[in-house]
């Protein structure tokens, strides 16, 4: 499964102290480095991954780095999902629904979604809503002006992104988005638990 090999790629990259080439996490993974490549494209267009020319170290062609990206910027991760939208012609939802099914899972899917709401720039928080369901209320909208003018799109971009993580990890499924004044945060993605299968 392609999940695992990204998320020891981000391991990796994490403890690295200078850009890795996919020769060496290659290596260090124990899998072909064309492997490696399209990983890291992958996390690349997720906007987790960087990747640019390394000095050279004798003739040839320069070889490629990749490391983590500092601080992801909400608005490019934004700027990228709707970019593929009009790129690949598919809806806000299922531009989401792809970017989602490309994060790394940090545990169970509820831990995910929370890790990746905050990533994208939210203050999101969890509810017990009865023995079956968790909400993931996201609090403090990076997105609120843009959100306002369009809460279509970037609201079904964000649902996208729930079901994409909530399909590659599993253990829930994404049941609802009940919306909020952006300004006022507060959107709440109401996650159903499923049985392991």
């Amino acid at each position: 499964m392609a999940v695992p090999t990204r998320a020891a790629m981000v391991a990796l990259l994490h403890q690295a102290s200078a850009p890795l080439t996919a020769q060496e996490m290659a290596a260090r993974l124990g899998v072909h480095h064309t492997a490696v490549r399209q990983h890291a494209q992958v996390l690349i267009e997720a906007g987790m991954v960087m990747a640019g020319s390394l000095p050279p170290s004798g003739r040839g062609r320069p070889r490629t780095g990749y490391r983590l990206v500092d601080e992801p910027d909400p608005y490019r991760r934004l700027s990228l999902m709707l970019a593929s939208a009009v790129r690949d012609g598919c809806t806000a939802r299922e531009a989401g629904r792809k970017h989602g099914a490309m994060v790394v899972p940090t545990g169970d899917a509820v831990e995910t979604l929370r890790a990746e709401a905050e990533r994208l720039g939210f203050k999101p928080s969890l509810e017990d809503a009865d023995g079956d369901r968790t909400v993931l209320v996201l609090g403090g909208c990076p997105f609120a002006d843009i959100a306002a003018s369009d809460p279509a799109t970037i609201c079904a971009l964000h649902r996208g992104l729930a079901e994409g993580v909530a399909g590659v990890v599993g253990g829930v499924d994404v049941e609802r988005l009940e919306v909020a004044d952006p300004h006022q945060g507060g959107c709440r993605v109401v996650l159903r638990h499923t049985p392991a299968t």
